[in-house]
């Protein structure tokens, strides 16, 4: 599978999926950047619902390529939403209650990049919409055990002002029903449940918002406007640093030159200018599977990185932790500052408290590399991963 940021490269496919996934980027809008793939274990592309992912390529080729006036048919039926822990803003919905609706289901975590900068546009199809006979159902299945918290769901939702129903897939039973791959997955159905148009990752915004008026005007709705518009810089091509697993279940990045011991505190180093590539932890830490926990006193994570956007998610459950973040040896200037980063007495800092994305640097366009360094002043922070942007 290609390498391009976005990605979880970890995941690995064989030669012949890697060919489909690649004839299905040319026909049914897959995107091989801007998208993040589970662990292999909860992946399940064996028993997808729709098809093999060849047998979907056909039948979008039959009809006439992405191109087509007339959207077509890919499946008859829209799967059940199997195994839902719980339902947010609405109650238990069916497909059968969604009929007469066009609908969009949407694929996604809430810790995730990928997904956070797709939401404006799900979101803001959905008012637009919404009063046409159209609705997003958002099926939240998680990437972390925390992301499986209802309490962190339901803050995510309200943080995104997502209105619209949320499906907590905790254990991944809906994503199998569909055979999902992908954070974020978009499948757009048609009034009578039939399944019209299927896009993952980021982009392509246009087509399915035009595909969503298609459907529409197929059940006679009127609908005016032009597209949605959502301000973007990422330019995924000049982002040198792939997401970063900072567990060792997927981590394999880890820059420290101590010995990495799996589920036990260990004193690690970070050097004072680390090359690029590698991240490093200093201070004492517990690297477990999918995060590593700080149980020092004082101590971090630096890395030298190159994008324009650093982002660390992470959280401190037991209660809120400061950290200086510091940017090439220095306070991060006002101009390079993440949405979460402040100063105080000239120096720059960031509060870790809920389990989340944490946004760090936003250099708003400029991809040159920097060392970032996170001091965290107590213990308790849990780092999960870094993505950049």
């Amino acid at each position: 599978m290609s390498a391009e940021p976005g990605i979880k490269r970890n995941f690995l496919i064989g030669a012949a999926a890697a060919a489909v996934l690649v004839i299905m980027a040319a026909v049914v809008n897959l995107r091989l950047q801007g998208l993040q793939m589970p662990l292999g274990e909860l992946a399940n592309m064996n028993a997808p619902a729709f098809g093999t992912p060849d047998q979907l390529t056909k039948r979008v080729m039959d009809a006439g390529g992405a191109e087509a006036k007339v959207l077509p048919v890919l499946a008859q039926a829209m799967p059940e939403f199997k195994g839902i822990k719980a339902w947010i803003n609405s109650g238990p919905l069916t497909p059968a209650d969604l009929k007469g609706k066009v609908v969009l289901v949407d694929f996604w975590t809430y810790s995730c990049i990928n997904c956070i900068r797709s939401l404006p546009y799900v979101t803001s199809w959905h008012e637009k919409y919404k009063d046409k006979g159209f609705t997003v159902i958002g099926v939240h299945t998680p990437e972390f055990a925390f992301e499986k918290i209802e309490s962190n769901v339901r803050d995510a939702v309200a943080r995104n002002k997502i209105t619209y129903p949320v499906a907590m897939d905790n254990d991944y039973g809906t994503w199998n029903a569909y055979g999902n791959q992908y954070w974020p997955a978009h499948y757009l159905f048609d009034v009578d449940g039939r399944l019209r148009h299927v896009h993952f990752g980021e982009g392509e915004y246009d087509e399915t918002e035009r595909d969503i008026q298609l459907l529409l005007e197929e059940a006679g709705k009127k609908v005016g406007g032009g597209m949605t518009e959502v301000p973007s810089t990422t330019d995924f091509s000049r982002i040198g640093t792939p997401e970063t697993y900072v567990g060792y279940g997927r981590g394999d990045l880890f820059g420290s030159p101590e010995a990495l011991k799996k589920d036990e505190p260990q004193n690690y180093v970070a050097p004072p200018d680390p090359p690029e590539g590698s991240f490093y932890l200093f201070g004492t830490w517990r690297v477990e599977e999918e995060r590593a926990v700080f149980v020092g006193d004082t101590g971090g994570i630096a890395y030298r990185y190159q994008a324009s956007n650093a982002n660390l998610v992470m959280g401190a459950p037991g209660g809120k932790v400061r950290a200086e973040v510091t940017l090439d040896g220095a306070p991060v200037p006002a101009g390079l500052r993440g949405a979460d980063v402040f100063e105080v007495d000239g120096r720059t800092y960031v509060d870790v408290s809920g389990q989340r994305l944490y946004s760090l640097i936003d250099a708003q366009g400029d991809y040159d590399s920097r060392t970032l360094r996170i001091k965290f002043l107590a213990p308790g922070v849990e780092a999960y991963a870094f993505t950049f942007g």
